[in-house]
């Protein structure tokens, strides 16, 4: 990795622990240069201001997660799909908990238009979910509801699931979390497929 590339990863991994430790709104750019070790003039060079960065580094992260998560195939087995989703997923967020923090507590109400580049982004996984639910449901292998209110049922269970985990004090046990939270599914969402009649 070529020594600018080098300097520009350093201030954004250092701008990420400031707006995780700070909120974005308190954060300075002085806090960010300070933390990066870096002159206010070298930050300019590779960003125009804190917004420009913040949103890169949620960019980065929302990226991440897109690649992370892999569209169910109705035809295989659902529940290890769910289970390596979830699994993933889980992983992005443990890795990075100043960034889940940065995501899942301040990234809302930084401004109209990064609010609607957010809510783009859920809208696109909720879109996503929703159809694979759909399918589910036409396929007999997910419980009957509106899949846009068991969509944002998840969601936002899953949201709160990842809040607290990356807030948790302790190391936490990443496979007991995916087995309940499969167990929630499996009871109140997926369902086992009709069984096809043997000729006689």
């Amino acid at each position: 990795m070529a020594q600018r590339e080098v300097r520009r990863q350093q201030i954004l991994d250092r701008a990420r622990d400031v707006f995780a430790r700070k909120g974005y709104h308190a954060a300075k750019i002085d806090d960010v240069v300070a933390a990066a070790s870096v002159a206010r003039g070298t930050f300019y060079l590779y960003f125009h201001d804190k917004r420009s960065i913040f949103e890169e580094l949620c960019g980065r992260f929302f990226q991440r997660i897109a690649l992370t998560v892999s569209r169910i195939d109705v035809n295989a087995a659902i529940e290890p799909q769910v289970e390596k989703n979830i699994t993933a997923i889980l992983d992005v967020f443990l890795a990075d908990p100043a960034m889940a923090k940065i995501i899942l507590t301040d990234a809302i109400g930084l401004d109209v238009e990064f609010d609607r580049r957010l809510l783009a982004f859920y809208a696109d996984i909720e879109a996503l979910l929703a159809s694979s639910l759909l399918e589910g449901q036409s396929l007999g292998i997910v419980q009957a509801g509106d899949t846009r209110v068991i969509t944002h049922f998840l969601l936002g269970g899953i949201k709160e699931v990842l809040l607290q985990l990356t807030r948790a004090p302790v190391p936490v046990d990443r496979g007991a979390v995916v087995k309940d939270v499969i167990l929630i599914l499996a009871r109140g969402v997926l369902r086992e497929p009709p069984r096809k009649k043997k000729k006689r």
